[in-house]
């Protein structure tokens, strides 16, 4: 799992270095050939964050392995919605261990931290002492994806002055190669 990590990771970071969203696929397509993988650029994600996370742990279950990739433009009213998403998805990926999720703001309108989750954040988060669903309700999704050692610091990253922040959400449907 630490490759498919890192892998999420490099990703976001070359989307971040990118001259512009719409270079984004193609970094992406790069960086998922490198590693021997599909990329399938899905697009906007018109969904609040709660309805967007179904469609994204739909899409991964039910699609191929590989990369998928989503961009998300919520407006940040009261929270960070990357963080509110990551954490509803968190549920509805629990006990699917080849399933990670990676959401983070690309610009500086979306704060300074993302969130990289798996098939057994939900499980970390209750062995921490939380119960996952009340926290999300309570809005303490920063807090509780902390609590698995899921978040992702992105500060420094991004264009400042951005209105409604750019999120780029990763998804990889994992399959490792033998002896990974």
């Amino acid at each position: 799992m630490q490759r498919a990590r890192a892998l999420l990771l490099e990703s976001l970071a070359a989307a971040i270095s990118a001259p512009g969203m719409d270079a984004w696929p193609q970094v992406l397509r790069a960086a998922a050939d490198g590693q021997g993988l599909g990329m399938h650029w899905r697009g906007l994600l018109a969904d609040e964050p709660a309805a967007a996370a179904v469609r994204v742990a739909h899409a991964l279950e039910m699609g191929p392995a590989g990369l998928q990739a989503w961009y998300a433009a919520w407006p940040a009213l009261a929270g960070q919605p990357s963080l509110e998403f990551a954490a509803a998805v968190a549920g509805m990926v629990a006990g699917r261990d080849p399933l990670l999720v990676l959401a983070a703001p690309v610009d500086a309108g979306g704060g300074d931290s993302g969130a990289l989750i798996d098939g057994e954040s939900c499980a970390r988060m209750s062995v921490a002492g939380f119960d996952p669903e009340t926290e999300m309700r309570l809005g303490n999704c920063a807090e509780l994806l902390a609590s698995a050692g899921d978040l992702v610091n992105l500060s420094g990253h991004g264009a400042s002055g951005a209105v409604t922040p750019q999120i780029l959400v990763l998804g990889l449907k994992w399959h490792a190669p033998a002896g990974d």
